[in-house]
């Protein structure tokens, strides 16, 4: 699989998913792509956003910059704003 299908791959993993943020093992689980190819993608492809935090169990958090502004909810747009954590 080349890169661009890669990135298509795991850009409609994030857009279908129910959840905002998502981890490099969800993705990898979901479409069969290898994690360091995701995260080679999620780290450098344009139209993806990094969460400032890790979650519970310290891994990092993902998604595109289209699912965060269609479906993150306003409070965490209006943090993420102050604090400048997310350059949407």
């Amino acid at each position: 699989m080349d890169e661009r299908d890669a990135k298509e791959k795991i850009r409609t993993a994030i857009r279908e998913s129910k959840y905002v943020w998502r981890t490099v093992k969800g993705i990898s689980d979901e479409t069969g792509i290898a994690p360091e190819t995701i995260v080679n993608v999620l780290e450098t492809a344009d139209g993806f956003l990094r969460a400032y935090r890790p979650n519970p169990k310290g891994q990092t958090l993902y998604t595109t910059t289209e699912k965060y502004r269609r479906d993150a909810p306003w409070t965490q747009k209006l943090l993420d704003a102050l604090t400048n954590k997310v350059g949407v």
